[in-house]
């Protein structure tokens, strides 16, 4: 994965959590859940050896 494009996801549910599309709270765990998913993908594939 590029860094970039995880950034750009991070920049998106920020963006979409100020315009309020988060307002069940369901639906931000999933997001936060898909971002953390993507984020240790990151780690992992940077630290191969953790």
């Amino acid at each position: 994965m590029n860094p970039y494009f995880l950034f750009l996801q991070i920049e998106i549910f920020f963006e979409r959590l100020q315009q309020g599309e988060y307002d069940h709270p369901l639906y931000l765990a999933m997001a936060l859940e898909n971002l953390t998913n993507q984020a240790w993908d990151e780690v992992d594939r940077i630290y191969p050896n953790l």
